[in-house]
């Protein structure tokens, strides 16, 4: 009985030293929601026409961190020490200039705020799907996908087309059509809204969350002009996207479905993509509750420089004439011009899991080393370990002496 009493009493010793250590348990990791609530509908159409003054910001990580740094979380005007003013006529409720080679955010308004993206979702669907669909693979276009809600570019139920002159549609005329086609074609609506949440993950835009591959409103999809930024240098980084981002006219090939005829396409950026000196790629969105959006990407003194703008007005000058006057500003600031944020690198890839029991086990052992560390005022690991071997050798001979003189 006593020896019972003796082994419980270790046992409660070996506890206290380090409990979680010496079961093999981690701390709980903390956990992330993203994105934060959208804002209540004001309206019962699918593009509401009085969304939330005032949408719910975003720019918290997955530990609590301010994502890009602190003076992000601001809804106002960031600027950098002593910067002149800006550009006169900037409509935006929220916008984002960038070094997208550097990743130096340069000024902000309310870059975490969260509002409806409209068509430069479109950039995010491109950057998920481009890497699972080659350009020359063939698909049907469904009719549910050529009878999508708003803008079109021309598909035809039961045409057939290339993946290539989809996305070109898809970018060109910011065709609906083309984007749910690409989704049917990549496995269905939902796998597609799936990987596009995961993609945006990823790059760590977590104020992101994808309801429709196109667009098209839903009061729980909001984005943000850093995360958009974000996705902008991903789509940069893929050639596919700015060779069809940059085609001036192509058309849709003619169709023995309906015996429709070719279908021109121009793009709709062209008066950004041809009169704006170094520009690069762009793409505008609009629906009620968006209003004006705009992603674009202009080189200038050797470095590409993006912009994003997020419920913008067309007027008195065009967004892309905005963006311009941004980059400009942003390029003529001085040499060595502090940042105001920093683009997050993208997510690396999942560790990978431990492939035999020993793996597992090594993996265990160090967590519960560290852990035991930690946990002892940081004392050293071997040295507990001493500590608790010779508790443990001490223990049993006390029991051993104590059982024979009984």
């Amino acid at each position: 009985m006593r020896a019972k009493r003796t082994t419980a009493a270790l046992a409660t010793l070996l506890t206290c030293l380090a409990p979680s250590a010496l079961i093999g348990t981690a701390s709980a990791t903390p956990t992330h929601i993203v994105p934060p609530p959208a804002p209540t509908p004001t309206d019962s159409g699918n593009s509401p026409a009085a969304p939330d003054p005032h949408p719910p910001r975003g720019g918290i990580g997955p530990h609590g961190e301010a994502v890009g740094g602190a003076r992000l979380l601001s809804r106002r005007d960031v600027l950098p020490p002593h910067a002149p003013a800006l550009p006169d006529d900037l409509t935006a409720k929220s916008f984002v200039v960038a070094n997208l080679d550097t990743g130096a955010v340069i000024a902000a308004r309310d870059a975490h705020g969260r509002y409806q993206p409209a068509s430069i979702q479109k950039l995010l669907t491109t950057v998920t799907l481009l890497p699972l669909l080659p350009g020359t693979k063939r698909v049907t276009v469904s009719r549910s996908a050529a009878e999508t809600e708003g803008s079109h570019a021309g598909l035809v139920p039961g045409g057939n087309y290339t993946i290539d002159q989809i996305f070109r549609g898809l970018l060109l005329v910011s065709g609906n059509d083309c984007a749910e086609a690409l989704a049917q074609a990549a496995g269905g609506r939902a796998r597609t809204v799936a990987l596009m949440n995961r993609t945006a993950t990823n790059l760590g835009a977590y104020d992101t969350l994808v309801q429709t591959p196109s667009g098209l409103d839903g009061w729980s999809q909001l984005t943000s002009a850093y995360d958009m930024m974000l996705v902008l240098r991903a789509a940069l980084a893929q050639p596919r996207f700015i060779a069809y981002d940059r085609v001036a006219h192509t058309y849709l090939p003619a169709q023995k479905a309906g015996d429709v005829a070719p279908v021109p396409l121009w793009n709709q950026n062209e008066q950004f993509l041809t009169q704006v000196r170094g520009a690069l790629v762009a793409k505008t969105g609009y629906t009620d509750a968006a209003q004006h959006t705009f992603v674009g990407a202009i080189e200038r003194g050797g470095h590409r420089y993006g912009v994003v703008l997020m419920r913008a007005q067309r007027w008195p000058d065009d967004q892309w004439v905005q963006a311009t006057k941004l980059v400009k500003w942003a390029a003529a600031l001085p040499t060595g011009t502090a940042p105001v944020g920093r683009l997050v690198t993208p997510a690396g890839p999942p560790a990978p899991r431990p492939s035999s029991s020993a793996a597992r086990a090594r993996v265990h052992a160090d967590v519960a080393a560290r852990k035991l560390t930690r946990d002892t005022g940081g004392v050293p690991t071997v040295l507990v370990i001493v500590l608790v071997v010779a508790l443990l050798g001490g223990a049993t001979a006390f029991t051993a002496r104590h059982l024979r003189a009984q």
